[in-house]
């Protein structure tokens, strides 16, 4: 990528009279050009040039190589579009700054918000693709000018237009100039990923983005022959005719829909990939069963119609959407408008462009009136983002009734408009975020709705009684995070495949009732029954507040629950599905209802992976604070032979969960501790356990006492015991003095345990023991304390272990009559090994590893 920007010229302002220009023929490096840009005698550098020629490309590597080198104390990087308000870009930097503008204030306030802000800080700021004609327009934003500050503060703005350079008063001027056609070709070949010679001079003109929309048509053309054909094509195209020929050239009109798709969105924002999957498969232009939308957009990304922006969010580059957006309204794509609205916004014409409207973060305060029968056929109408609207007017949606898409998100509205009940195609009720939204009402004739999201809305307490009544294809109802108090009846949702309840603190346990306008006494429940006995959901997601399964006495298996805060992991999206219930909990109070006799555990926890895991793990096993999804599916690929899994990280003994700790197959207990100094696992209430991985359990001493080995022994089913990190066991099982069998223990794994001294009492038999490893346990002198035969002790073992033990010297007496496999590393005092034939033993042939020098001193 270094000779991408080959060369450029530069003037510095401040010194009128030198004009430094470097010589086309010249290669400048990727550092030198960034080193240009960070200059400390350049407080204000603008880069200026056509579109595509890797302006923000260059802006973005500055960035990045301040950030890395902590050059500055605040780092801004901002956004913007040709039609992006002054406004809009002043809210942009105070976001970026964490400044709490709230929704009334005006932009000169915000402004000396900034100013204050940054007043004796060192920042960096850059204004990607600006397109700024006011005057003072540092000042304007309440951006100290770096001049005037002397901290060393720099502004960095990139635009397309010599209008900037006026009101910016630059320091340093740079003028990415065309590649040549050396360089066109070598970046050719690295985005094709194979040596190819064209001559390129007369289809890309040295633009770095031709070139690459080039590599994206040329990328699955298998021959030179192919290549030449494409090439006399580009050769006689239009003027904007690598955009048009790229985009002809994607593999199918599914993937050329979901590129025009993009256009929906403002062009000064990144686009969320999670949201743009979601909303290529709301409108039905991916599906699970022909194309995913990860690999379409893995097809638009090889193309270049799109590139990442990084934190998981993608952009369309402003050339491509220029040349797209006639494209886009051949295809009922009505893009997202370059200007703010501030008065009645003429649906009618609108509709006239498309089917498909965005109307995303603008100044709208009222959708009012009643659209004419133009806007009969509009499908999709997007209002996310617009924070001063706050209603609705009663008959707007009369004359929109083809709507499928419909997202009022992250508005101000309270409540939703009576003509709403008229959608009766509505596929997909986006509400996510409307903070003032206190009843969701006149839904219930929706009854096409597969998707209804009110996540987020903190005032949502109510949803009218019998809005589900209808809805038997609604397959994702999400009221997370709202304050809603109880459900109605889901009971004819019975395609119902997410219930997502996380975080609803006012969510009542007991069963209500309330009368409407159409019936007496409409039923209310916490936790609808009609759902859980038609058995279709398969995701279920529950606050932290939850703390009983009292009611839930018909959920199915195959379900995922989440009962974490902010800052835990989550139960993974995209668990196999696999018949079993998902959960991910930071505290265990959830189970403590979940008794014997629960009917759940012939229905729900049929099969589990339970963790139980506070926040303190989960930030230091995953950097950030983010919260991250528990991979549930990579663990199950470690513990697939079992069908209940209990899984404890970090966590004091927790209490409430014996029913579960019977129940379980596998154990998983890491960095578990308690209050007392010193305590033992107790494990009989094992009841099913096979197997038990303990790890990093700092303060336990003792396994197993004598009486659990007795009751282990007696169920018969704990199989495999994993144990490592331990820095203070300091006996495997304490208290056997008479001679006690383990009898069900296969397999023992014991793994950096410094203060074992010896592993087993010599009362201890273990006659099913097949397989015995032992690794870095410094201190261990003899695998039992005394000496025992190891035909009485070990019959069965077939496996034996022992790696870096130094102080090891014996290991039993006689001979494992079963031996098969002995490998020793670092066992230079154990000087017999147990291995043999006696007059009571068959003839076994025993491999046996280890260090020469080791083997030479054997006795």
């Amino acid at each position: 990528m270094t000779s991408y920007l080959i060369c450029y010229q530069e003037s510095e302002r401040h010194l009128l009279t030198t004009t430094i220009t470097i010589p086309r023929s010249r290669l400048s490096s990727l550092q030198d050009m960034f080193c240009l840009v960070l200059r400390p005698e350049g407080e204000v550098v603008v880069i200026e040039g056509i579109g595509g020629l890797a302006k923000t490309w260059v802006a973005k590597g500055a960035f990045e190589t301040a950030r890395n080198s902590n050059r500055f104390d605040n780092y801004i990087w901002v956004s913007l579009s040709r039609g992006c308000s002054l406004r809009r870009c002043i809210e942009k930097i105070a976001t970026c700054l964490l400044i709490d503008i709230g929704e009334e204030l005006l932009s000169s306030r915000i402004s000396v918000m900034i100013k204050e802000h940054l007043a004796r800080r060192k920042f960096l700021l850059v204004l990607d693709n600006a397109y700024f004609v006011e005057e003072n327009i540092l000042m304007n934003l309440g951006i100290p000018h770096p001049r005037e500050q002397s901290l060393g503060s720099k502004v960095i703005v990139t635009t397309r237009t010599r209008r900037v350079l006026s009101v910016m008063e630059p320091d340093i001027i740079i003028s990415p100039q065309p590649l040549t056609d050396q360089a066109s070709c070598d970046l050719l070949c690295e985005k094709i990923g194979k040596d190819i010679r064209l001559d390129l001079s007369n289809c890309c003109f040295g633009i770095p983005l031709s070139v690459i929309l080039l590599a994206g048509a040329l990328c699955d053309v298998p021959t030179q022959e192919e290549f030449s054909k494409l090439i006399s094509e580009v050769h006689v195209a239009s003027a904007n005719r690598l955009v048009n020929f790229g985009y002809s050239q994607l593999p199918s009109d599914t993937a050329r829909h979901c590129s025009l798709y993009c256009l929906l969105f403002p062009d000064d924002e990144a686009i969320s990939v999670k949201d743009l999957i979601f909303f290529w498969k709301l409108e039905g232009i991916t599906d699970e069963a022909n194309c995913t939308g990860r690999e379409i957009l893995h097809v638009l990304l090889k193309h270049g119609l799109i590139h990442f922006e990084g934190d998981d969010h993608i952009r369309m580059h402003d050339v491509i959407r220029e040349t797209l957006s006639q494209l886009g309204r051949d295809n009922g794509y009505v893009e997202q408008p370059q200007w703010d609205f501030d008065d009645y916004i003429q649906f009618e014409h609108l509709a006239k462009l498309g089917g498909k409207i965005s109307l995303m973060n603008t100044k709208m305060e009222e959708l009012h009136g009643s659209p004419s029968a133009e806007c009969f056929s509009t499908s999709t109408l997007l209002l996310r983002g617009n924070r001063h609207m706050r209603t609705i007017s009663e008959e707007f949606f009369c004359c929109v009734q083809m709507l499928r898409v419909l997202d009022l998100s992250f508005t101000r509205i309270i409540i939703l408009p009576q003509s709403i009940s008229s959608l009766f195609y509505l596929r997909s009720l986006l509400l996510v975020g409307c903070g003032h939204l206190e009843k969701i009402q006149h839904i219930s004739s929706l009854e096409m709705l597969e998707i209804l999201d009110a996540s987020s809305c903190g005032s949502l307490k109510r949803v009218e009684c019998g809005s589900f009544d209808r809805m038997r294809v609604l397959k994702i109802l999400d009221l997370s995070r709202t304050s809603i108090a109880c459900l109605p009846s889901l009971a004819a949702c019975v395609g119902l495949q997410q219930l997502i309840l996380h975080d609803c603190p006012c969510l009542e346990s007991q069963q209500t009732t309330e009368t409407n306008d159409k019936s007496c006494n409409a039923i209310f429940v916490k936790f609808p029954y009609g759902v859980s006995k038609t058995g279709a959901v398969r995701n279920v997601q529950i606050g932290a507040s939850m703390e009983d399964l009292v009611g839930w006495i018909w959920l199915p298996g195959g379900l995922a629950f989440e009962l974490s805060d902010r800052f835990v992991m989550k139960v993974s999206e995209d668990v196999d599905q696999n018949g079993k219930t998902y959960i991910h909990a930071s505290q265990a109070n959830f189970f403590r209802s979940l008794d014997k006799e629960s009917p759940l555990w012939l229905t729900c926890f049929q099969k589990f992976h339970i963790v139980i895991s506070s926040s303190k793990f989960d930030q230091t096993m995953h950097k950030g604070l983010r919260a991250v999804r528990t991979k549930f599916s990579s663990v199950d690929a470690h513990s697939g032979d079992f069908d209940r899994y209990l899984e404890m990280n970090c966590v004091s003994i927790p209490n409430g969960i014996e029913e579960i700790l019977g129940h379980a197959e596998l154990i998983s207990s890491r960095s578990v501790t308690t209050t007392d100094q010193v305590w033992n696992l107790n494990i009989g209430r094992l009841a099913a356990a096979r197997e038990l991985w303990i790890e990093e359990c700092r303060q336990l001493e003792n396994l197993f006492s004598r009486e659990e080995v007795d009751e282990l022994s007696r169920i018969g089913k704990l199989q495999n015991i994993f144990i490592s990190n331990m820095d203070n066991l300091a006996y495997f099982c304490q208290g056997v003095e008479d001679a006690t069998s383990f009898s069900c223990l296969a397999q023992l794994l014991l793994d950096c345990c410094p203060r074992l001294n010896f592993l087993f009492p010599s009362s201890l038999r273990l006659p099913k023991l097949r397989s015995l490893h032992i690794r870095f346990c410094d201190s261990l002198e003899r695998v039992f304390d005394e000496s025992v035969a190891a035909e009485i002790a070990l019959p069965g073992l077939q496996s034996l272990q022992l790696w870096e033990l130094p102080e090891l010297s014996c290991v039993c007496g006689g001979v494992l009559p079963s031996l098969k496999d002995l490998k020793v590393r670092g066992c230079g005092k154990l000087k017999r090994i147990p291995i043999g034939v006696t007059e009571n033993s068959t003839f076994i042939i025993t491999t046996v590893m280890g260090e020469t020098h080791w083997w030479d001193d054997l006795v």
